[in-house]
C-alpha cells in the first residue's frame, strides 16, 4: 500500500513538472565528463535545486518554476535557506548560452560507491515579469552513475549546450524581448537508486559551447571565479 502511494505521489509530481515544461524552444543538455569540485556545497554556489528520497524512498523528483512574480516548487524538493529557488542567469553569472552549464552534486552513502541514477533533468529559462518559458533543454536518457563524489560539496556531474542549442536559446531570448541577464533559471529532476542525499544542482558559466570535453583542471580555473571559492580539481574517482 505504502510501495502504491509513492508510486502515485512520483506520478503526481512529474504530470506537474511536465506541466511547467510544455511551451517554448526546445533543445538537449549534453553530459561532459565528471569533474570533482570541492567547496560546492549549500550556500557557496548559486544552487538552484535541492531533492531527497524522502522516507525509506529510493526515488526522488523536485522541480523549481518562475511563473511570472514567485518560484514554483513541486515534489521532494528541499525548501531551506539557498536550497531551491530560481535566479537569473545575471545572478548566476553566466555571460552567454555557449557557457551555461548546469552541474549535479549526488550526495550517497558508502563514500560515495552505492551510485545514482539521473532519470531526467531539464533545465528552463522563463521570462522575468510573465513566467513564459522561453526556452527549455533537457536530458535525452537516463544516466546510472556506479558511484559518486562522496559528500555535499563535492560535485561532478556537468551538462552543457551544443553551439546550436546554444544559438537556439539566444534566438529565443532575443525574440522575448528581454535581456539575456533578466531570464530566471529554473531546473527540474528526478532520480532513483537515491538511497542518501541532498541531491544538489547548480547553474554556472564555464566557458565556451560544448563540444570537446575540457580537461577537469580547465572547468576548475573557469568556476572559480563563479564560487568565489578556489576550485581545485581532483583525478576521477575510478572505483
Amino acid at each position: 500500500m505504502e510501495h502504491q502511494i509513492h508510486k502515485t505521489r512520483l506520478s503526481l509530481a512529474a504530470l506537474a513538472i511536465t506541466a511547467l515544461f510544455t511551451t517554448g524552444a526546445r533543445a538537449d543538455l549534453t553530459p561532459l565528463d565528471p569533474v570533482d569540485f570541492s567547496g560546492t556545497g549549500l550556500g557557496a554556489v548559486n544552487t538552484i535545486l535541492t531533492i531527497t528520497s524522502p522516507g525509506s524512498s529510493s526515488s526522488e523528483i523536485g522541480s523549481v518554476a518562475w511563473n511570472g512574480s514567485a518560484d514554483v516548487l513541486s515534489g521532494d524538493v528541499k525548501t531551506g535557506a539557498s536550497q531551491t529557488l530560481t535566479r537569473t542567469l545575471g545572478e548566476l553569472g553566466v555571460v552567454s548560452a555557449d557557457s551555461l552549464r548546469v552541474v549535479f552534486n549526488a550526495s550517497e552513502p558508502g563514500n560515495g560507491l552505492n551510485g545514482i541514477t539521473l532519470d531526467a533533468l531539464t533545465f528552463s529559462a522563463y521570462a522575468p515579469t510573465t513566467g513564459s518559458l522561453i526556452f527549455s533543454a533537457s536530458l535525452l536518457a537516463p544516466i546510472a552513475y556506479a558511484d559518486t563524489f562522496n559528500g555535499t560539496g563535492n560535485s561532478g556531474f556537468v551538462f552543457g549546450l551544443t553551439s546550436a542549442e546554444a544559438a537556439e536559446f539566444k534566438a529565443a531570448v532575443s525574440t522575448s524581448g528581454f535581456s539575456f541577464d533578466s531570464i530566471r533559471a529554473g531546473l527540474s529532476a528526478s532520480a532513483s537508486n537515491a538511497t542518501g542525499g541532498n541531491e544538489t544542482f547548480f547553474i554556472a558559466n564555464a566557458g565556451g559551447p560544448v563540444g570537446a570535453v575540457p580537461e577537469p583542471q580547465t572547468y576548475a580555473l573557469l568556476m572559480a571565479g563563479l564560487v568565489g571559492v578556489g576550485f581545485v580539481a581532483r583525478s576521477r574517482r575510478t572505483g
